[in-house]
């Protein structure tokens, strides 16, 4: 890019705090922030190391101090600004989802590629050092040949404001959190996927308009099975696993609560062939790593990992899995 410093604005201090927290340690970043709220500027600038501030969209747009925009907003926002952003010439970073249909998300990517600008998801599961791991793994054929892997996404949350609305936010849980889960899924299973069939309930968070609670079973290109099971509705989930991959020669595990962390029982082991064994970890963030990779695709001309291919295949799947829910039959892929 010709520069040394990346002038990076986070638009919404909602989940974009922890993205700006990211930004203010990066000697080569200069932070700037946007949000109606002024009460979260305030606090930025407070906490942060901000360069400066803008009050609205327009004016980061139209600011030269501004090479890339990382923007947390509602879902209905994303394309919009997304391609008010390519035709400023400002790479972007979006929260997931990529955005709410398939017709919005071939659009900002078109907007992209003519801007020649860089278009990221902000997925940061996809940098957390047990899915980074894991894939690992598998690659290395530790496991033998992997038939089935299972993610399961529960929380319980108090869903609030656009979320509340199905249109704006594009459906109900699945497309929200559970989009994480869908990436996972997909990364482990390590193919395409061909085939879909899923359900969706609306049992615990009456006041929302998509649903709480969905239930995916998938069929990769490559044989792999898959089951998805993502909530919004689970008040307390017990012990489980977030993720479980089962391989004809071992399987391995993130486990969840106090004695968390990713496990691995695999034949190719001498250590882990009987009991499985819990794999040491580096301590990082996902959401600082998601943006250090952001910063070096700008900085050193590098597409992103979870560019706009990966996330409209996430997203698609996503559409599949409502299509399927609402028709109660299988929809097969690609539409």
């Amino acid at each position: 890019m010709g520069k040394d410093k990346l002038g990076v604005c986070v638009v919404g201090l909602g989940i974009g705090y922890a993205h700006a927290r990211s930004y203010s340690k990066m000697e080569d970043v200069d932070l700037y922030v946007c949000d109606i709220d002024r009460a979260k500027v305030e606090r930025a600038k407070r906490e942060l190391a901000v360069k400066g501030t803008f009050g609205t969209v327009d004016e980061v747009l139209e600011s030269p101090k501004i090479d890339a925009i990382d923007a947390a907003l509602p879902h209905d926002m994303h394309k919009d600004v997304a391609v008010k952003a390519a035709e400023a010439g400002k790479h972007m970073m979006v929260e997931k989802p990529l955005t709410r249909n398939l017709a919005e998300a071939d659009e900002m990517i078109e907007a992209a590629e003519r801007a020649g600008i860089k278009l990221m998801v902000a997925e940061w599961q996809r940098f957390a050092p047990s899915i980074v791991k894991a894939l690992e793994f598998i690659d290395e054929g530790l496991l033998g040949e992997v038939f089935l892997v299972c993610v399961y996404q529960l929380d319980f949350a108090k869903i609030t404001g656009w979320r509340l609305n199905k249109e704006k936010a594009g459906g109900g849980n699945l497309i929200d959190s559970g989009i994480h889960a869908v990436n996972a899924l997909r990364l482990l299973g390590g193919a395409d996927v061909e085939l879909v069939f899923s359900q969706t309930t609306r049992f615990v968070l009456k006041e929302m308009e998509g649903e709480d609670t969905s239930v995916t079973v998938i069929r990769f290109k490559n044989g792999i099975v898959g089951n998805l099971i993502t909530s919004w509705g689970i008040s307390t989930p017990g012990p489980h696993a977030y993720f479980t991959v089962y391989g004809t020669g071992g399987s391995l595990w993130e486990k969840l609560g106090s004695d968390g962390g990713l496990y691995i029982r695999s034949s190719k082991l001498p250590e882990a062939s009987e009991e499985p064994v819990k794999v040491d970890l580096p301590k990082v963030s996902g959401f600082e790593a998601e943006c250090r990779h952001f910063v070096e695709c700008i900085l050193q001309d590098k597409e992103p990992i979870t560019g706009p291919k990966e996330a409209r295949a996430d997203l698609e799947l996503v559409v599949v899995a409502y299509r399927s829910a609402q028709t109660g039959m299988p929809v097969r892929l690609p539409l």
